[in-house]
């Protein structure tokens, strides 16, 4: 088992080396093609073992081989903020997720100046069960404090298995005494499309890009024509605070609202990396109108979606510029654990990388901060058009065709 966790790590250490495996001198003198210093896989190799058996033999504190090779596979992995190695806990987690089910608490929550607030609650979560509203601020977990954290720091103190309990220190708008609040964490299927007839429009809410949203943007669609009928004036697809998840069903979205030509073309240097997804003949809409609502908060698998509807002139963006997240992670399991590895860049119909760029919408406008114990969303999750100046752009726009 030791010989073959050292291998495949020595493997990674060797792939993982920019240029495949050069040392030393990488320069190259002029108009000659010959790397100066290039070495074969079995010295690399040697060179990687010849390390993991000094530091194991001479380090100050005791080391096991295992403990060795996921050092050397986490830091190969962090070349980038995106890819990691995930143990056996945090893949079935990501696999959880891609599948839209979670354990967890049942809150939204995101930076408030130094604090951490919550934006939303899923309805008849533990959360919600608990007590916890839209706008109260998490002070503390399980009385550790959280002021100045980030948020992948909080996330990891509200994380936890299924039935098991965490304590939280809140403090809600208009109040000055913080109060506890114990919530048993519970297994959450969140749906990752809403819908709403606002109206003669539709609005489609899509919080994430997981295996159900393909089918759940399909029903929406259907829904509110069938609820709105032949007075049906566009759809509204609001993709706000939307992280990204699978790229195949941000495509099969896209899919959705066009009829022909390039949805993303994805390059990288790995075997299968290079790829062009071309939409199929068919747009469930008919050709109604669109507009998508972005903020910068919107990224990757969001991205994906709106460059392709903007390049297409298929929707008209309105928001803010999105997050710039162009590029493609891969998950590769293991016998224990995955790499979740940036594999690939990917670019938009018209041939543009928006990796730290991000896509700049037809129409700016600037959300204004909530104010604490606000929402920009009513409870059934539809935008308040009154404080949710991009929204009631959208629906201007839809109504006026």
């Amino acid at each position: 088992m030791k010989l073959r966790l050292v291998t495949a790590a020595a493997l990674c250490a060797f792939l993982a080396i920019p240029g495949g495996m050069t040392t030393g001198r990488s320069a190259q003198a002029a108009g000659d093609s010959t790397p100066y210093g290039h070495s074969t896989e079995a010295e690399e190799v040697d060179r990687f073992l010849r390390a993991l058996r000094t530091i194991r033999a001479q380090y100050v504190e005791p080391l096991t081989d295992r403990e060795l090779v996921d050092i050397a596979i986490k830091a190969m992995a962090g070349r980038d903020r995106y890819s990691a190695y995930l143990d056996d806990g945090e893949y079935r987690q990501l696999q959880a997720s891609n599948d839209g089910a979670f354990a967890g608490l049942g809150i939204r929550y995101e930076a408030h100046g130094t604090r951490v607030r919550i934006a939303e609650t899923v309805p008849e979560s533990p959360a919600e069960a608990a007590g916890l509203r839209s706008g109260d601020v998490i002070l503390a977990v399980d009385q550790q404090p959280v002021g100045g954290a980030e948020l992948a720091t909080v996330k990891q103190m509200l994380s936890g298995p299924e039935g098991a309990a965490v304590s939280l220190t809140v403090l809600r708008a208009g109040t000055t005494d913080p109060f506890e609040v114990s919530v048993v964490r519970g297994k959450l299927r969140i749906p990752s499309v809403r819908l709403a007839a606002v109206g003669t429009v539709g609005y489609i809410r899509i919080a994430r890009f997981d295996r159900q949203t393909t089918t759940g943007v399909s029903m929406a669609i259907r829904s509110l024509r069938d609820r709105i009928g032949t007075d049906i004036g566009g759809f509204i697809i609001d993709v706000r605070d939307n992280p990204g998840g699978l790229v195949q069903a941000s495509v099969r979205v896209a899919d959705a609202f066009l009829d022909k030509g390039t949805i993303l073309t994805a390059r990288g240097p790995g075997r299968g990396a290079d790829k062009t997804y071309v939409a199929t003949p068919g747009d469930e809409t008919d050709g109604l109108p669109l507009v998508v609502l972005v903020n910068a908060k919107s990224a990757s698998a969001a991205e994906i979606l709106t460059g392709a509807l903007k390049d297409h002139r298929r929707a008209t963006v309105i928001g803010t510029t999105t997050f710039g997240k162009g590029i493609i992670q891969s998950v590769i399991p293991f016998d224990s654990g995955a790499l979740k590895l940036t594999t690939a860049r990917y670019y938009t119909p018209s041939g543009q990388s928006i990796h730290q760029i991000g896509i700049q919408p037809d129409e700016t406008i600037v959300e204004p901060a909530a104010e604490d114990g606000q929402s920009a969303q009513l409870s059934g999750g539809i935008p308040d058009a009154a404080n949710d100046q991009a929204f009631a752009r959208a629906l201007s726009i839809l109504r006026s065709r």
